[in-house]
């Protein structure tokens, strides 16, 4: 029996985020079903041979599900951008997604509902592909719209952050000027706003382009 493949969507999309941080965490990633996922109806199982939801068209091995780690990845980002694209009907692609607890799914207009089974999905996105062949095998960009931050966007971010804590710390007479590199060192209101805005720098993920993610995974009405 030939081995199964992962449908060339999915394959796409895994290179995409693999482009996005090629040192990304993959402890969670995964395609083909574990025995678990065997024993039951899955997209992770063979379409062949396996327990699945729908049998495609072809008679090749293939798994319909990708799971991927979010550690090192602007996940809700990714995840909001592709929901606006599949709302839009700009994707085809996808018949669901699940990830931090939710699931959308095409067949319920991408609406947001809580996803209860044990698993919650915070240690990975699962994304589930189209049986439909010419979608199966589309590989075509899935993150071109996606509002993913760019250098310039943490930069811009960061001096925003950094201005306001100074402005602050200036109204509250703790400062009078900027400080000298040195100064940084030795100033604990100073140093404590270099550590504000490193902390703040790391949260990055989920502080960029704030309207749009909204906007996307705010379900529909």
């Amino acid at each position: 029996m030939a081995a199964a493949v992962l449908v060339p969507c999915l394959v796409q999309l895994r290179t995409e985020l693999d482009a996005l941080n090629p040192d990304r965490d993959r402890a969670s990633d995964g395609w083909i079903g574990d025995a678990a996922h065997q024993a039951r109806v899955s997209d992770h199982n063979d379409d062949e041979s396996g327990a699945v939801p729908i049998h495609d068209a072809d008679t090749m091995h293939e798994v319909h599900a990708l799971d991927v780690d979010p550690d090192g990845l602007p996940m809700d980002e990714i995840v909001a951008g592709i929901l606006a694209r599949c709302r839009s009907g700009a994707e085809d692609r996808l018949r669901y997604i699940i990830w931090w607890g939710w699931i959308y799914e095409a067949s319920n207009g991408w609406k947001q509902r809580a996803y209860t089974r044990s698993d919650n999905h915070h240690g990975h996105a699962h994304f589930s592909a189209s049986y439909t062949t010419k979608y199966e095998a589309d590989t075509s960009p899935w993150l071109t719209e996606v509002p993913l931050l760019t250098d310039a966007d943490k930069a811009w971010l960061t001096g925003q952050i950094k201005a306001q804590v100074i402005a602050a710390l200036k109204t509250d007479g703790v400062v009078t000027a900027p400080p000298s590199a040195a100064s940084v060192k030795t100033n604990p209101s100073w140093a404590a706003t270099s550590a504000l805005t490193d902390a703040c720098e790391r949260i990055r993920q989920v502080e960029g382009k704030v309207d749009t993610i909204v906007a996307a995974v705010k379900p529909a009405a």
